[in-house]
């Protein structure tokens, strides 16, 4: 099984991505979702409501800067090995 699970979330409801990582609550895995900075307060307010309550502490937000560092830094690491 999977160890994280990613949704990207450019324009579609936040909410749906939260009701499928609640869906797969007993699988022991992290949840991202992956979205613009500017809908960091909409993840916040919809992950708060109490029916996801379960998955709170294992849900996390990174925005597309946080994905580029993440990426530019394996290339990186990459490039040192050769």
């Amino acid at each position: 099984m999977p160890s994280s699970f990613y949704e990207v979330e450019h324009t579609t409801d936040i909410k749906n991505s939260l009701s499928k990582f609640y869906e797969l609550q007993d699988f022991y895995a992290e949840f991202f979702i992956v979205a613009n900075e500017i809908r960091r307060k909409e993840f916040e307010d919809k992950l708060h409501v109490s029916l996801f309550g379960a998955i709170e502490k294992r849900v996390k937000f990174l925005d597309y800067k946080r994905v580029v560092g993440m990426y530019e830094g394996m290339e990186k690491i990459t490039q040192l090995k050769w």
